[in-house]
């Protein structure tokens, strides 16, 4: 199978090479900013070159994790950021459908408000943010072009990286270095293993899955508990977690404090589930990444 990975320098992008690197997949990644080897570079927003690597390339399957995630920074600077995140995934979706191939992109659970969640699938969006906004922009225009796609809805996703910028990195590298670290206690997600949504991308691409689906760890809690968990589980200061309610933190973005999701149709689609906070982060502790 022919894989083209849109952004695979970054978290979930990374993991994904790697799951189908070990499937034997003839896989091809781009990098934008972060340059990592045998990644070629390319920008979502030009649209000319975008088309050439597709047709060039003529995959079986594009995994599109590529998106400027920084919630904030979406939230100060929304047209620049909508160009990458709406109009430059938008490029990859046409040239992806001109050439038949099935589109993979990541959502969030920033598409719904935070009222009532953990959510399903079947939940009405509504997103209260500038970076939910532009995520369920991109999944309703994916929908209007075809059928051959999955639009992957995550959460809260920590595990190795790179650029060590996910929540757990970086917690763990404060914690380590005696820095306390504030932590919302009024926001409330689904923990996932980075390395458990790349498999899960594998298998829906191999059960030939299409639509929505929301791709989370099994369990919801704050993102206070996970850090104390955190702490936990890697053996350091607790008393160096400050939980505090969000709007002490003054953060320019909104967030959808009650959310989280409920993964029903990935597990009666595949008959596997991801793994929770207690086996992921043992998982993480055990291959000495971190």
């Amino acid at each position: 199978m022919k894989i083209l990975i849109m952004g695979a320098s970054g978290l979930v992008g990374s993991h994904l090479l790697q799951a189908c690197q070990s499937r034997g997949w003839d896989v091809l990644g781009t990098y934008n900013t972060f340059a990592q080897p045998g990644l070629m570079p390319l920008k979502l927003t030009d649209s000319d070159d975008v088309r050439s690597l597709i047709q060039k390339s003529q995959p079986d399957v594009v995994f599109l994790p590529a998106f400027r995630s920084n919630v904030d920074y979406c939230e100060q600077n929304p047209e620049e950021t909508y160009q990458i995140n709406v109009v430059g995934c938008l490029n990859v979706a046409q040239a992806t459908r001109d050439v038949g191939a099935k589109l993979v992109f990541y959502s969030s659970d920033y598409v719904f408000n935070g009222k009532a969640g953990p959510y399903r699938e079947t939940d009405e969006p509504d997103p209260i943010c500038v970076y939910g906004r532009q995520k369920l922009e991109v999944e309703q225009k994916i929908a209007e072009l075809g059928e051959n796609y999955l639009i992957l809805r995550i959460t809260v996703v920590y595990g190795h990286e790179a650029q060590a910028k996910n929540f757990v990195v970086r917690l763990i590298t404060n914690l380590k270095n005696g820095h306390t670290m504030k932590v919302p206690q009024d926001q409330v997600g689904s923990p996932t293993l980075v390395d458990d949504i790349a498999e899960a991308s594998c298998r829906l691409v191999e059960v030939g899955a299409t639509g929505i689906f929301h791709v989370a760890g099994p369990d919801v809690m704050s993102r206070y508990q996970f850090a104390l968990n955190v702490a936990e589980v890697f053996g350091l200061p607790r008393e160096n977690i400050m939980a505090v309610n969000t709007p002490e933190l003054g953060q320019p973005a909104q967030r959808p404090l009650e959310a989280g999701m409920v993964c029903d149709r990935l597990h009666s689609s595949l008959n596997w589930n991801l793994r929770g906070w207690a086996d992921g982060l043992t998982y993480l502790k055990h291959t000495e990444l971190i």
